[in-house]
């Protein structure tokens, strides 16, 4: 996992090309399902970095155990 995510980054660091792009879009649709067009233009706004799960969806909120009367 390590070669695939160091592989990865060294190739989003050069430049976004054609084939990088491409690249792009295929990771995010295998990799976010539903949220693979957010998770692209993501990517592409941020030189490849991936979108975080709250960034995806949102920060957690923990309502915690109390019952709601």
């Amino acid at each position: 996992m390590t070669h695939l995510i160091s592989g990865l980054m060294s190739w989003m660091k050069r430049g976004m090309t054609d084939s990088h792009r491409n690249q792009l879009l295929t990771w995010a649709k295998t990799e976010y399902g539903r949220d693979w067009e957010y998770a692209y233009q993501f990517m592409l706004k941020n030189h490849g970095q991936a979108p975080t799960h709250a960034q995806l969806h949102g920060p957690r909120i923990n309502l915690g155990s109390k019952e709601v009367a």
